[in-house]
């Protein structure tokens, strides 16, 4: 059995808060969350977009077609 399951610590103990029944000397993975880590904030992608030359000089569609041309069934 693989199940992921919420719970909380309660100062002495790990309480699961979903009721799964568990046979003694069942090995478990314990990960541990840490809630006041911060996230970083997504990046602004718009910021990037238009630098450099373009991968395309010509239409996508003949580059496309260009692929298949060459494509094996």
């Amino acid at each position: 059995m693989l199940e992921a399951v919420r719970g909380h610590y309660d100062d002495t103990h790990i309480v699961m808060e979903e009721n799964v029944k568990l046979t003694a000397g069942q090995e478990v993975i314990i990960t541990i969350l840490d809630a006041g880590q911060q996230t970083k904030p997504i990046p602004d992608l718009n910021r990037y977009m238009g630098r450099g030359p373009k991968m395309f000089h010509d239409d996508a569609q003949e580059y496309i077609k260009e692929l298949r041309k060459s494509e094996r069934i």
